[in-house]
């Protein structure tokens, strides 16, 4: 958890004056994400309170204009990672349990029939309280992505592949900078990642041959494909940018977020930044906030489209 905590009170304010906008049509469908209310902790050396996770995180939907919004989870732990379905019937999610391990777990659109798809060591072995786990469905929705430690004791982490149906895990990647934030290409020939150990380099592992290779120089995390299969967003050093994976041009859009999704009709992207929910063309135009943040402990994290 602590990545995005940190991650999101340096960003904080950042985008805060910056007013909603619109060019052409308004986005449309339903944003899933997570969102928590964390609780206020003395901090070390006489320092203040500081926030920190109570178990007070929920999987929620919302659309895309920020209307109805509907909380999913109601227990006493944070889930994280929503992904939805490709189909949009289901969301997958991280379920942390017993405060040290995590579950991969399944639910309905609308929050019904939670159940558990992997309960195995391996998803026990899913990152700590220091991490956020990070999972993405197949094309054809029969399998998850995700990534786990390769033992009880930590270490570097690969990418496994699980059977929504038999929740049956087999691992994936094998390579010695480890591998996190998975996901699948919509035309389903590539799962993006990043190496688990500095810079962040993000590598695409082909579906049909398992061969893996370094996406040129692009350094960052938090991967999001377009629903074309041609472009990546992600965050690069706090900021933005877009990849294309073909020609390899690169566009930054200026500003400060992380997390970013596609809309389903490639016209939009949600990112958070300060635990602000926003969404903005891929141009770097028609910024508008989607979700606010209330107070210090109220954020909203991993937004999926």
């Amino acid at each position: 958890m602590k990545r995005f905590v940190v991650a999101a009170l340096a960003c904080m304010g950042l985008l805060a004056g910056v007013a909603a906008a619109s060019t052409g049509s308004l986005p449309t469908g339903r944003i899933v994400f997570g969102m928590n209310h964390f609780c206020l902790e003395q901090g070390g050396n006489g320092g203040g309170k500081v926030p920190v996770d109570c178990g007070r995180g929920e999987i929620a939907v919302v659309d895309a204009g920020g209307s109805h919004l509907q909380v999913l989870t109601h227990d006493k732990v944070t889930e994280t990672s929503p992904r939805w379905s490709p189909d949009g019937r289901q969301i997958a999610f991280i379920r942390p349990r017993a405060h040290t391990s995590s579950q991969i777990w399944v639910m309905n659109a609308d929050g019904s029939h939670q159940r558990v798809v992997v309960r195995s060591a391996i998803a026990h072995q899913l990152y700590g309280q220091d991490e956020v786990p990070s999972l993405d469905w197949s094309p054809n929705g029969r399998q998850i992505v995700f990534s786990a430690f390769t033992g009880p004791n930590g270490g570097r982490t690969q990418l496994y592949l699980a059977s929504v149906r038999t929740g049956r895990v087999t691992r994936l990647t094998y390579t010695a900078t480890g591998a996190t934030d998975p996901v699948w290409s919509p035309d389903g020939h590539w799962i993006a990642f990043v190496g688990a150990v500095a810079p962040d380099r993000i590598y695409l592992l082909s579906t049909k041959t398992h061969h893996i290779h370094v996406l040129g120089n692009a350094t960052g995390m938090d991967l999001g494909w377009s629903p074309d299969s041609t472009r990546l967003a992600y965050n690069s050093r706090g900021k933005l940018e877009l990849l294309n994976v073909v020609s390899r041009h690169y566009r930054s859009l200026r500003l400060y977020g992380e997390q970013p999704s596609w809309s389903p009709d490639g016209q939009w992207l949600v990112f958070v930044a300060g635990g602000y929910v926003n969404e903005i063309r891929p141009d770097g135009t028609g910024i508008r906030h989607v979700l606010h943040v209330d107070g210090q402990t109220r954020w909203n994290f991993q937004p999926d489209w």
